[in-house]
């Protein structure tokens, strides 16, 4: 900020913080139509997305102050009856071999889609201001409220197909990348933004330095990254919360159709017709045989039927434009996330790495949450200093206080181990002493010979049969269990498996389980109020629980640690199909999802070979014969 716009407000900055002088309750509150430079319901015109503003009435007075910028698409409500999952008890489709080459599904991100708009808007006039009754969204919470009050504005988007604004979502595409960009060159005065729909009443957003953080979990830190991944001059640094670097390795995995845990049947095509919110404004019979043309060709494109990468999902790949990344990133990720797993903040951490951009990294004991609330996590003083330090250009040393990784332990929450990379530097893959096994080992994967029930969905019954039941000559799942531990011991990073094995069918659903066994009252993803102290969340503004995790009531006998899957046409490539000959024996090679946690000494460690995944692939029908030559079976794990 330039001295003559801080003159009246020299308090704001002291102690190397930004200081609650602000009154939140006294902000301004306006709306927005930003200009994007796509037409994704091809009406000739550039779509318009709404956007709402909070920022301190000093602004109106000269101030200039930087913004938090949240990209939404549930922010506008949802379509909570058009969420009708695909059906996934079905067999798993076999191909021939396929010759699909790496260049075949290469996504030309150089590709200008530039738009010449048929019907071009002009400017009419222009106003300072667009105030707005503040409306009850869910996402403006007294988290952004802490930092209205300590001179930041918060901006928030539904972007493309949301009510109130126009277009299609097309969800991860480039062009709601595009979209939501453009309201950061909006706030750096590079496209027109509107006070409505119809008068072309131009407005400026000259209370802006134009220094931008984006932040916000799941959908929403995934457009962070998104946004970030094109380079755009003004975004200082991005608050990814359990987000998606990589839409195939959302909801594939290996060539098979593996969504977040319990939400088998989910897809691509199904959240960007949820978040159509658009379907409930007026103009929505305009553009309905439209925009389901639109979900055709998604459906088409993403191609379930193989669950191979191409070129769609390679568009949906932020981790392709990595290189673009001016943007600080601090990664917040939960290592129970078995919605956003944890695979998706380790593929973005290596990629930063690899060109070098500053980055920090949070990994928590919790599932698909924010941690704002956490106790010990400190959560909001380190985001105060990293927003200070990266959007004010205060010198408060936070690259050099804040540890790179700080990874809650799962033993006692309330130590946070620290390091300057993840997995942890001292982390070794080392195999697994499986035991004495013989020349050849069996399983047959055949759901209807199980404890599960279709009608039922009874998968915890499944997951309790495969980890604990006896092993039988002709067992769904092949299981290696170790020795007692002497000690504790802690496993950071991914687990890899291998084996040769000939399948009796032309493909196959494989995977495989680590598990934690010994009776313990283990801590649970769920929470709790921590009664004697609420933080204050800034000026006016009501404090907030601190919560922690909760324990066991009774001691389980179990816990997985974590699972990898495999389609095994998928042996060699994510994007092309391999013939299987039936008798032949082949090599597979995968990794389970990435995760640091601590085993008790006393506890043995597991290691289950299976096939189908009752709550993460699809259910066949088809009866299965796994045969694996015992002296193949490596598998390595990460301890540190």
């Amino acid at each position: 900020m330039a001295k003559e716009e801080t003159r009246n407000y020299s308090s704001l900055i002291k102690a190397n913080k930004t200081q609650a002088i602000f009154d939140y309750k006294e902000c301004i509150f306006e709306k927005v139509f930003v200009e994007t430079p796509v037409d994704t319901d091809g009406d000739g015109k550039l779509d318009l997305i709404a956007v709402y503003i909070r920022r301190p009435k000093e602004t109106l007075e000269g101030l200039k102050i930087p913004a938090i910028y949240v990209a939404n698409p549930y922010m506008m409500t949802c379509n909570e009856d058009w969420y009708v999952p695909h059906n996934v008890d079905k067999d798993v489709v076999a191909y021939e071999q396929q010759n699909i080459s790496r260049e075949d599904i290469i996504y030309d991100f150089k590709r200008k889609n530039n738009v010449k708009p048929k019907y071009v808007r002009e400017t009419k006039g222009y106003v300072e201001t667009a105030p707005t009754e503040e409306i009850p969204l869910e996402c403006i919470t007294d988290w952004y409220s802490y930092f209205n009050s300590r001179g930041y504005a918060s901006v928030f988007c539904g972007g493309l197909g949301t009510k109130g604004s126009e277009g299609f979502t097309l969800t991860g595409s480039v062009e709601e990348t595009e979209a939501f960009k453009s309201v950061i060159d909006w706030l750096n005065g590079r496209c027109r933004a509107f006070t409505n729909r119809e008068d072309n009443i131009e407005i400026k957003a000259d209370w802006c330095t134009g220094s931008v953080a984006m932040s916000g979990k799941s959908y929403l830190g995934t457009m962070c990254i998104a946004v970030a991944a094109t380079g755009v001059e003004g975004l200082k640094t991005i608050i990814p919360e359990a987000a998606i670097s990589s839409w195939y390795e959302y909801y594939r995995y290996n060539g098979l159709n593996s969504p977040a845990i319990d939400w088998q049947g989910d897809d691509l095509d199904i959240l960007a017709k949820y978040c159509f919110s658009r379907r409930l404004d007026e103009d929505y019979p305009k553009v309905k045989d439209a925009y389901e043309k639109c979900l055709e060709n998604l459906v088409k494109l993403e191609d379930r039927n193989s669950g191979n990468y191409n070129k769609f999902w390679d568009e949906r790949n932020y981790l392709n434009q990595v290189h673009n990344f001016k943007a600080a990133t601090f990664i917040v990720h939960g290592l129970n996330d078995w919605n956003v797993m944890p695979n998706q903040c380790d593929l973005l951490w290596k990629a930063l790495e690899k060109y070098n951009v500053p980055r920090k990294m949070i990994l928590h004991q919790g599932d698909h949450i924010y941690i704002h609330d956490l106790e010990n996590g400190n959560f909001n003083e380190i985001m105060h200093m990293w927003l200070d330090y990266w959007l004010y250009d205060i010198e408060n040393e936070a690259m050099e206080k804040i540890p790179n990784v700080l990874i809650q332990s799962n033993i006692n929450q309330n130590q946070w181990h620290t390091s300057a990379n993840w997995p942890a530097e001292k982390s070794e893959l080392k195999k697994f002493d499986i035991g004495q096994v013989d020349t050849f080992v069996n399983f047959v994967d055949n759901l209807s010979a199980t404890v599960y029930e279709r009608e039922k969905v009874n998968m915890s019954e499944w997951l309790d049969e495969l980890v604990l039941s006896e092993q039988k000559d002709e067992s769904h799942f092949v299981r290696f269990v170790g020795d007692e531990l002497t000690e504790d011991v802690r496993i950071s990073g991914r687990v890899q498996v291998s084996f040769k094995a000939a399948i009796d069918k032309p493909t196959a659903i494989l995977s495989a389980m680590l598990v934690d066994y010994g009776e313990d009252n283990r801590m649970l993803v769920k929470q709790e109020v921590a009664l004697e102290k609420g933080i204050q969340w800034g000026l006016n503004t009501p404090k907030a629980d601190v919560k922690r995790f909760i324990h066991e009531a009774e001691p389980s006998k179990y816990r997985v640690i974590s699972r990898g899957w495999m389609n095994a046409q998928n042996r060699n490539s994510l994007w092309n199909k391999e013939k299987i000959e039936e008798g032949k024996f082949y090599e597979y090679t995968f990794t389970m999802i990435p995760m640091d946690y601590t085993v008790k000494a006393g506890h043995k460690i597991g290691v289950i070979l299976y096939g189908t995944d009752t709550q993460a692939t699809e259910r066949p029908f088809v009866k299965t014969k796994v045969k694996i030559e015992g002296s193949s079976i490596n598998v390595e794990i990460p301890f540190v």
